[in-house]
């Protein structure tokens, strides 16, 4: 029939076939362009381009190498071989930013820990990586202690010394800072800042607070300034530090300052943390912070001068100063139950680091999401964002109180100090009172 019209077409007109032909060479042309060009393109993505999806692998494009990425990464490394995990983490290497100092990690979070078996060497009875807590004590600003709080069984670890574990077999690529995503139809797409990208069958934001990943999945999420100024840095234990070393035995210290200033020391090996907040006095009050300022508020808002030798003796590197921010205590779950997007500890649930929750939290998080691998659905992930959100914004919460509490001034730090007060009277009559009775069980015992 082609050929009939073509015959026809000859016998009219000349100029109509040669006008067929030049259509039917441009149209050749192209194609051999757009073949080249998807060569090209082809050839130029074969090192950052893994298949999204298949019957037996699925691609987890994990963002962020911190803790809660990290923890992920491993459960899901160790639980499945046709899961391959991929983390890209902005950093230039595991060393180029300072990690913190120690981390508390409670109940909860070791819970989690121990599942880990990169882990063992680092939480096992033998290590000299941590120190056992047993309480959490609030202290006043004379160094009177007001009362502890059973800590359970809460350890503190080096931060640096668990990151480094948890990174071990793992494929993590350095110096990619996330830009943004595009979801496909059997998977999701990645890119970073310079210029490649990269498809996976999921992809988890577990990039912190200030959370790349979150701001596109949730452009009306807001994270609220406090007004409270943090610093921390550490000192070498010293003979003459008498009260807070007696403060400090096996113990986390708070110490409650005048005019919303609190004080936190950590005892670990042979030298003490500490972090020194407060609410902020004036607009941008922690730029070009000196030392000779924080020796000067450790005496103008502390009553004892081991508080200012502390500082005084405190190494020069410095963690901060830095703003506190904190999620919005949502009672409504945010979270669009995404088939291939969601999100991981503190990038969906950023809190103040007053109630010890962040990274325990994140831990738990990790734990549930890896789970949901094991039948990876729209309804799995949708029940594991309804644990997360509850979990979450309940330590969100809970951190906020306890950092309004700390930083408390005017009637509402009157109204705190007189309870504490009320408290360490009534420990130590009840002390009192009761040892006689101590005295008889220990001589009964002996």
């Amino acid at each position: 029939m082609l050929f009939t019209q073509l015959e026809q077409l000859y016998y009219s007109s000349i100029d109509d076939i040669i006008f067929l032909l030049d259509i039917a060479s441009a149209i050749t042309t192209i194609l051999q362009g757009y073949k080249s060009y998807a060569y090209v393109e082809q050839k130029e993505r074969k090192k950052n381009d893994y298949p999204m999806s298949t019957d037996s692998v699925t691609v987890v494009l994990i963002i962020g190498g911190g803790l809660g990425g990290l923890a992920l990464a491993q459960l899901l490394s160790q639980n499945s071989s046709s899961i391959k995990v991929l983390i890209f983490e902005r950093d230039e290497n595991e060393y180029s930013r300072e990690q913190g100092y120690c981390i508390g990690i409670d109940p909860t979070g070791l819970n989690v820990l121990h599942k880990i078996r990169v882990l063992n060497d680092l939480l096992s009875d033998q290590s000299n990586s941590y120190v056992v807590l047993s309480s959490f004590r609030i202290v006043n600003r004379y160094l009177q202690k007001c009362f502890d709080i059973n800590a359970g069984e809460c350890k503190l670890i080096y931060r640096n010394e668990l990151r480094r574990a948890l990174l071990t077999n793992l494929n993590v690529q350095w110096n990619k800072r996330f830009v943004s995503y595009k979801v496909l139809d059997d998977g999701v797409e990645a890119y970073f800042e310079d210029g490649t990208s990269i498809r996976g069958t999921i992809l988890i934001g577990c990039d912190g607070a200030k959370s790349v990943v979150r701001s596109q999945l949730l452009p009306n999420f807001q994270r609220t300034d406090l007004q409270v100024v943090n610093i921390g840095s550490t000192t070498e234990q010293a003979g003459d530090l008498k009260k807070i070393q007696n403060l400090t035995r096996n113990s986390l210290v708070r110490i409650l300052g005048l005019q919303g200033h609190t004080l936190l020391i950590l005892p670990f090996r042979n030298i003490y943390m500490w972090a020194l907040s407060w609410k902020e006095e004036g607009p941008h009050e922690e730029e070009n912070l000196s030392k000779n300022q924080l020796i000067d508020k450790a005496r103008r808002f502390f009553r004892d001068d081991e508080v200012v030798r502390l500082i005084e003796r405190s190494s020069s590197t410095y963690l901060g100063p830095y703003h506190l921010y904190t999620a919005q205590c949502l009672k409504t779950n945010p979270f669009s139950n995404h088939l291939r997007v969601t999100l991981l500890g503190d990038a969906a649930h950023p809190m103040t680091t007053h109630a010890g929750k962040g990274a325990n939290t994140a831990f738990a998080d990790a734990e549930d999401l890896a789970n949901v691998f094991q039948n990876l659905s729209l309804q799995t992930l949708s029940q594991y964002e309804q644990k997360m959100f509850k979990r979450g914004y309940a330590a969100v919460k809970m951190s906020l109180n306890s950092t309004q509490m700390i930083h408390a001034t005017g009637w509402h730090a009157a109204v705190r100090d007189g309870i504490f007060s009320i408290i360490r009277y009534i420990s130590t009559l009840i002390s009192l009172i009761t040892m006689p009775l101590r005295y008889w069980n220990r001589k009964k015992d002996a």
